[in-house]
């Protein structure tokens, strides 16, 4: 891609973000986005093919900053257990702050998850390895009983997954203003301290 079209791609994502910024994803279409830059949304399209995406790309330098500074901070407490807890805990609220300043809907939460999944997949790749990293640490240090790290950490990722899944289906299904992320905390860090305690060495 030349400098011209790098340029281009570039003020869609700034106009996206300010967009988004203003309507919340749920509102905002590919349209108010080319028309808040006097594109065609034909020639929108040439760059960006869905709306999930434009959205993902547009917010993933700030996403990854975000999570970079997550890390750093858990990374501050010598116990593995708590920093895992932390991590995880850190991690759920700003998950929350970004469904709730850009308004993201349960319906479109449940009907993107797929799609997000995917995009994410390298941040969820890094987050399976933090914690096995993690318990591995523990594991040396007489935290943690001998394991398969790796497999417990991708555990731990799913099951943080599959409850707040779960969240948005209840949500939807009972027609409910919005989402319980208070349960989804509380939930969440039920489960993985059940795991941290299975390998816990007392």
């Amino acid at each position: 891609m030349g400098k011209k079209a790098e340029a281009k791609k570039e003020l869609i994502l700034q106009s996206a973000k300010a967009v988004f910024g203003k309507l919340g994803y749920s509102k905002a279409t590919l349209d108010d986005i080319a028309e808040a830059i006097g594109m065609k949304k034909p020639s929108l399209y040439y760059y960006y093919k869905s709306k999930e995406l434009l959205f993902v790309e547009a917010f993933s330098e700030e996403w990854r900053e975000s999570l970079s500074r997550i890390k750093r901070i858990a990374d501050e407490e010598a116990d593995p257990r708590e920093r895992l807890l932390l991590y995880i805990r850190s991690s759920l609220r700003y998950y929350q702050k970004i469904v709730t300043q850009h308004t993201i809907s349960i319906r479109v939460l449940i009907e993107t998850r797929v799609t997000f999944q995917e995009l994410f997949r390298e941040s969820r790749g890094k987050e399976t390895n933090y914690y096995a990293s993690v318990i591995k640490e523990g594991m040396e240090r007489g935290v943690f009983v001998p394991c398969e790290a790796e497999r417990v950490g991708y555990s731990m990722m799913v099951v943080k997954d599959l409850i707040q899944f779960e969240e948005f289906q209840r949500a939807d299904f009972h027609k409910l203003p919005s989402i319980d992320f208070e349960k989804i905390e509380h939930d969440v860090l039920f489960t993985i301290n059940l795991i941290l305690s299975g390998i816990s060495k007392t």
